[in-house]
Parts: structure tokens; sequence; C-alpha cells
């Protein structure tokens, strides 16, 4: 393969929102939001800043994210490292409730002498916001900024960043909270604030315009880590909308309005800075990459870097001289990158281990060996049917993130269901409210085994009756065959060819737009029993190639 000297961007495709990186030596590492999805915070490590491994999960005690929505739980978690103490931290966020918009939510610190653990219990900071993060500051104190949530009528929403004093020693905030920031700019929707220092000034950077078509990185600094902080003469430094707008108290935070026709990379914000040993400098924020026929974004906001430089009054801008997000940008100084697109992790999964891989993810609960079990059966993953994927309790869906537009993905398994409430299967799942279901389960009209779809479209189910087929007894593979947001399921058993099963299906239902999320495709393995809650699918291998 020849070599480039740009890296390609996204650097981690497909739901990898809120980035947050720093450099620890020589490695970059990077955690990314999860929400409702378990292991909670997703852990990469990289040496060049192009190709990105993952190598764990920051939250070894799951939270409790049974019944929350899929984009509730755990939002925004924020890297440093404290040099005095060896440690790494994340802060995140846990979000309980965004009912009337009163924001129930938790934040926490968790850390770790490595990135790959273990991670200590979470400890408790504050519940007057979201996206904490934390700054070790040189003489040895230790801060958070957060977003303070405003609830009160005829107050500006969404609110202030606010700055407390974190006590190493009693591991708790102490002191006042001083707000220190409404925002950078006028396009409201101000969060994801994170502090740095250089040359004797303290550095506020926001996420402003909300994380839809109007986000943006904006920069501010002051002299006192308190403030007053002046913002930078050109804000957003980083965005997909690059005109100036006034949204203010705008509660909107999709924004269409705020789509570029002119870039295929949108919703660009949610910025941090990282460095190079040699001095070099790098921006990670997430962004998203719509269907140009829909502007449906079904791989959710994946994580990019943009290259940055100071400027000599002591600013931040991208090298190019723009704000636009870029899809390849210059590398690391005398590095050299593969020649490719954004990578696309293709797999082939035969449960042959002892433990799920990392890349596999469960909805609301841990896994534990009372639905999902590897080594029971040799080389099978057994999944015991609970819940409906509608639920948002206990649903028996192990899966991993969709990283492209097109893609394959096939399952084999083996299923012998006695109940039409009986099912297993493959399943493209965005969250309990939408999701493409193929499925294996009982069929009374055909006294057999059937293969069926059920497509769930902002809450609302369709069993695609007519589209019913009868299937042989043995293994059954099923797959789905996803080209540019158009979806064809197909279905075999062992010794038969696959065969279409159902029409062409609108797979960009699948998106933040449709579902008005903000998490990403995930494509899976799933079952689910209504009649006993007892009956297993055996699951031979998983595999999604792009």
């Amino acid at each position: 393969m020849s070599s480039d000297t740009t890296i390609a961007n996204p650097v981690v495709a497909g739901f990898a929102p809120d980035p947050s990186m720093i450099r620890i030596g020589d490695e970059y590492v990077l955690a990314t939001s999860t929400f409702g999805w378990l292991p909670g915070i997703r852990l990469y490590s990289s040496t060049d800043l192009a190709d990105w491994t993952l190598v764990g999960h920051a939250l070894e005690t799951p939270p409790e994210l049974r019944g929350l929505n899929s984009s509730a739980g755990v939002w925004a978690p924020s890297l440093s490292y404290d040099t005095a103490s060896s440690t790494i931290c994340v802060t995140y966020s846990v979000m309980w409730s965004q009912n009337a918009e009163v924001f129930d939510v938790d934040n926490f610190l968790v850390t770790a002498s490595d990135i790959r653990g273990p991670w200590s219990e979470p400890i408790y900071l504050n519940s007057i916001g979201f996206d904490p993060s934390m700054f070790h500051d040189d003489d040895g104190r230790h801060w958070v900024v957060t977003l303070e949530w405003e609830t009160r009528e005829g107050y500006q929403h969404p609110g202030s960043i606010v700055l407390e004093e974190y006590d190493w020693a009693e591991q708790r905030l102490v002191g006042d909270a001083r707000r220190i920031s409404r925002g950078s700019t006028d396009r409201g929707c101000l969060e994801g604030p994170n502090l740095s220092k250089r040359n004797g000034f303290y550095y506020l950077m926001t996420a402003e315009g909300g994380t839809g078509f109007g986000h943006g990185v904006a920069l501010a600094r002051s002299q006192r880590i308190e403030g007053p902080y002046e913002p930078s003469p050109v804000n957003p430094i980083v965005t997909s909308a690059p005109d100036d707008y006034f949204d203010r108290n705008n509660r909107d935070y999709l924004r269409p309005e705020r789509f570029n026709p002119h870039s295929g990379i949108q919703k660009a914000g949610h910025g941090c800075l990282v460095d190079t040993p040699d001095g070099e400098w790098y921006l990670a924020h997430l962004a998203s990459r719509p269907l140009p026929s829909s502007r449906r974004s079904m791989l959710g906001r994946e994580t990019f870097v943009q290259k940055v430089e100071w400027t000599d009054d002591g600013w931040v801008r991208m090298v190019d001289g723009g704000r636009l997000a870029r899809d390849r940008v210059p590398g690391i100084s005398g590095r050299s990158y593969a020649e490719k697109s954004p990578a696309h992790d293709s797999f082939a999964e035969d449960f042959d281990g002892d433990s799920l891989p990392s890349r596999f993810s469960s909805i609301h609960i841990p896994v534990s060996d009372d639905w999902a079990r590897l080594g029971e059966r040799a080389g099978h993953l057994r999944l015991r049917g609970r819940h409906s994927l509608t639920s948002r309790f206990d649903v028996s869906l192990i899966a991993t993130p969709l990283q492209s537009v097109t893609a394959t993905a096939t399952a084999v398994l083996e299923f012998d269901p006695q109940h039409f409430s009986q099912s297993a299967g493959l399943v493209l799942y965005y969250d309990e409210l939408n999701h493409l279901y193929l499925r294996v389960t009982h069929s009374e009209t055909f006294g057999s085994r059937a293969v069926a779809i059920d497509v769930v479209e902002r809450g609302v189910r369709r069993e695609l009756r007519s589209d019913h087929r009868t299937i042989g007894d043995g293994a059954v593979t099923l797959q789905a065959r996803l080209s540019g947001g158009v979806l064809q399921f197909r279905a075999g058993v062992a010794g038969e060819g696959l065969a279409d099963i159902g029409p062409a299906l609108d797979a960009t239902i699948l998106s933040d737009e449709t579902a008005l999320g903000f998490t990403g495709t995930m494509v899976g393995v799933v079952c689910q029993d209504g009649f006993r809650r007892r009956l297993w699918a055996d699951i031979d291998s998983f595999s999604v190639s792009y």
C-alpha cells in the first residue's frame, strides 16, 4: 500500500462522539461517550493520531442504566493527566432524565495509573449540569469546569460554565461555584468546557451552537482562572457552519437550517487540544457525515482531528487558515500514513474465546452469565431470550458500532422457537424506538420456523407480514446488506444459498435526524422470549465487512 503524509478523517468511524484526547509520553489516548451502552466510556490508543486501537473502557463498575432511553446514560467523558501523581483522570456525566428539559444528572470522576486500568470506583462530583472536565494547574491545585444547566424561567438557556475547586486528598469539590462564561459566541447551546494553560494564559474551550448542524468549537482566554475570559477574535475556530449567527436561547440542538451544502462534514464541534512531543498541535472534535441525498446521519457523531497552530498573538487557528473541518489534514511531521479512506474495522467473530471482544456492547445492562454465555457450548455465543428490542430494560442484545453506510453484516445461528413471541436474529439498532430486525421465529400460519422482518420507526412497529418466509431445519444464516442507506435482508439454511427477504428498506430512519437522538447505529445479534424467558439462541458466528 502506498504512503501519504496526511491523516484521513474520521479517525474513529461510527458512533464515537464527544472525543477527549490527551498525550501521555508518546501515546495518544482518546475517550468517547457510550450513552446507554455498556461497558461505559470507550478508550482508544494511538501513536500517530490516525490509527486507533480500542483498549478498554473506563467504567469497570457499570452504572445502573435499566429504564433509561438510549440517548441518556454516560455522556461526554473528559480525560486529563495529573503529572504530580502520574494519574489519569476521566470525568463524565450520567444523565438520568431529560424530561421537561429539567435534566437530572450526576457527575463523576474515575482514575487510573494506566489507560488499560484498573480504574477506581466512581467519585461523585456534582449534579449542577453536564460535561464536567478537570484541569490540573501548575501550582498543584485542581479544578472542574461544568455546564450549569439553567432551569429557571426568564434566564438565558442553557446556562453558564462554572468553575469549582477539587480537593485531591478529600476527593470532593470544595468552595463556591463561580460562573466564568456564558459562551464565547452568540450561537447558544453552550456545553463541553475544558481548560488548558499556555504562556501564562488560561484557555477555555467550549462547544457552542448545539450538537447539530450549527455546532462549533469556541475559544476564550484569561490571565486568571476565574476570568474574565476574552473570546478569540475568530470564533468558532473549527466548525461546519462558518456563517455568524445569533441563536442564544434557541433550544433546538439539531438546527437543520444550519446545514452547509458545500461540506461533506457536518456538526463539527466539541473539541480539545493535544500536542505532539515535537510541539505540533491538533484539535480533536466530533462531526458527522450525513448522506447527501437525505442529510441523515446514520453513523451518528464520529471522531475527527484537525491540525492547528498558535498565532503570534496567542490564539489557535487551523493550519490552512480556515475554519471548516476537513476530511484530510496534514499528518505529524516526518510520519508516513497509509493512503486510505477512513479506517473501517471489518471483522469475523467465531466466539472461540472465553470473553467477548471489547468491540461488543450491551444496551441498558452489563453482560452477565444470566443471559449471555461463552464457553458453555464451544465456538458459540449463547443468548437467553428476554425482553423485546423496544424495551429499556432486559434486552439480550450484543452489538458493535456501524462504521460505514456500505457494509455487509452476517450472523449464523441455531434457534428453535416454539411460540410466536420467541425470536432471534440480526438487527440494525439506533435505539428502542428505531431499529430494523431480521428474525427467526415460529409461524402458526406455516406451522414451522420462519424468517420475518420488523421495522420500528419512531416507536411505531410494522411487521412485514407478506414477506414472512418458511425456513428449514438447522443453522440459519442471516445477512444485512447496506448500500448508501438502502438495506436488503437475506437468509438461508446450511447447504442452500441466501435469498432476499422482504423489500429494500430505508435504513436512514436509523439516524440522529429521524430518531431525534445523538448516538449512532449499532449492528448486532439479539434473542427475545415473551413466552417463558428461557429459550436460548446459539450464535455460531457474526461478521461485518466494509
